[in-house]
């Protein structure tokens, strides 16, 4: 069971251009970091991203350089990553994002990846439906997106993930349901420990439930709270957020049932950390563990000592 980081655990570093991709494989190396995702959205690996992800530049080279800089700092390439909103997606356009998914897994491929994660839907608090009727409406059309990219990784041996992620496609029920409907043998659960509670499920009991379809694991931490005065959001009322899926200072997230979360320092926030790494320590998960930094925080001190923390907690759990 390898430790390393999520390339986006960078992302705020990339998007201030303190830290260059390279520069981020050189921290990884520098800190002993196993192994590392790659998400196509936190490096420059495509044009014409959305607004937010355009500030490093397309970068035709990256691909190429990805693969020297795994080599030079000997932190190796474990999984990629890549969103998609295919289960709503209808006629040609659901044709073009099965193709650029097709297109994805043929890159992570050639980055010698073993592992893709996909996400099946895009939704937000306050934007979206994102109630049981909602998902049962795309289970149908993302279980049969599912198998089809399965299909198509099959050829390279190459195994296709789901995340429990967002406020729709989450929590231990609904992920559960549909990676066993999917029933591929190259298929199962990027499980990220922090991500259930953003629709304001118990991490530890989300855990243990996933744990058994975990094919890599990402850790993360968040500050929850629950008065949003005390977090700075913008208000149209004395009572009424304006935009639940928009905070004001940008740092916070909204869950389901609005609570607000914050990325945190592994070790540092309210999620029961050492009973979560607990879990995996004592399964019979054999993947890698990689932290995925979501805070405010500068990157470079924030993973540092998640890692560090994460190592610690993985010791005294053994």
């Amino acid at each position: 069971m390898r430790t390393g980081f999520s390339i986006y655990s960078f992302w705020n570093a990339f998007r201030t251009r303190a830290m260059s991709v390279e520069e981020a494989f050189a921290f990884m190396q520098q800190h002993g970091a196993e192994a590392t995702e790659i998400a196509d959205f936190s490096v420059p690996l495509h044009d014409g991203l959305p607004g937010p992800f355009r500030v490093m530049g397309y970068d035709p080279d990256m691909e190429k350089k990805l693969v020297e800089y795994a080599e030079k700092y000997q932190v190796p390439m474990s999984a990629y990553s890549c969103g998609s909103d295919i289960s709503r997606a209808k006629g040609d356009d659901y044709k073009r994002m099965l193709g650029h998914l097709f297109s994805e897994i043929d890159l992570a491929h050639r980055l010698g990846i073993p592992l893709i994660r996909i996400d099946l839907v895009r939704v937000m608090v306050g934007r979206d439906d994102v109630g049981i009727a909602a998902y049962d409406g795309l289970f149908e059309q993302g279980g049969e997106s599912a198998r089809t990219l399965c299909d198509y990784a099959a050829q390279y041996g190459m195994t296709v993930t789901l995340e429990n992620h967002g406020t729709l496609m989450n929590g231990a029920d609904r992920v559960r349901k549909l990676v066993t409907a999917v029933d591929k043998p190259n298929y199962g659960v990027t499980l990220d420990l922090g991500n259930t509670v953003c629709v304001d499920e118990d991490p530890l009991f989300t855990a243990r439930d996933l744990i058994p379809l975990a094919k890599e694991i990402h850790v993360k931490d968040f500050y929850i709270r629950s008065d949003p005065y005390a977090i700075g959001a913008k208000f149209k009322d004395g009572y009424t957020v304006a935009d639940p899926s928009v905070l004001g200072n940008g740092s916070w997230l909204t869950t389901k049932h609005l609570r607000y979360l914050r990325g945190a320092i592994v070790g540092h926030g309210d999620l029961p950390m050492r009973d979560l790494i607990h879990t995996v320590v004592h399964s019979d998960f054999a993947g890698d563990m990689l932290i995925e930094f979501e805070g405010m925080e500068d990157p470079r001190i924030a993973c540092a000592l998640s890692l560090n923390n994460l190592r610690s907690i993985i010791e005294l759990e053994k």
